[in-house]
């Protein structure tokens, strides 16, 4: 699991946010937020056997300024943290922070008019993310496909980030953005 650069997501037909995620055919994690919470809450499961994999947490009430903790189930290890930068209607922009706090990549929404299209005519617009690192290097991307239901790839570059961050990331992004 994770050793791949590419991945695909494909949100399943559900009530709520549900996400298989696949490394080449394989289903690796299957996703589900937690409803009705105070706090966003986001689980990460094995597909077949159903053993949490990932938990992620909101670190506070306030999604407009929430750092989303990401956390290995199985070693209570933290992966690091999604945090939305300032809302804006025109580009979202997330920043990956490491378990130590720093700041190792930034993704953000590919163009203005694409973005202000998709906010006021239609979400079946596939949205597109680029992924880089402080020094503005391009680590990945995300792009979604023209589906009734989320549909999107993972495409990292090198080895400067850590594969279960962006990948877990995105989803995440995804499902507080409701692409």
């Amino acid at each position: 699991m994770f050793e791949s650069r590419s991945y695909e997501v494909r949100q399943k037909l559900a009530i709520g946010n549900k996400y298989r995620v696949y490394e080449g055919d394989t289903p690796i994690l299957e996703s589900a937020q937690k409803k009705l919470r105070l706090k966003e809450d986001f689980r990460f499961t094995d597909p077949d056997s159903g053993e949490e994999l990932f938990r992620v947490k909101a670190d506070s009430m306030l999604d407009i300024s929430a750092a989303y903790d990401i956390v290995d189930s199985r070693t209570d290890e933290p992966v690091g943290s999604v945090k939305r930068e300032a809302i804006s209607f025109f580009k979202h922009e997330y920043t990956l922070l490491d378990p130590d706090g720093n700041v190792v990549a930034t993704i953000r929404e590919d163009s203005v008019p694409l973005a202000i299209a998709r906010r006021l005519l239609t979400t079946l617009i596939p949205f597109s993310y680029e992924i880089v690192t402080p020094d503005g290097r391009s680590v990945g991307q995300a792009k979604g496909a023209f589906s009734l239901r989320d549909k999107y790839s993972i495409e990292l570059r090198g080895d400067d980030l850590d594969p279960r961050l962006a990948v877990v990331g995105v989803v995440v992004i995804d499902a507080i953005e409701e692409n």
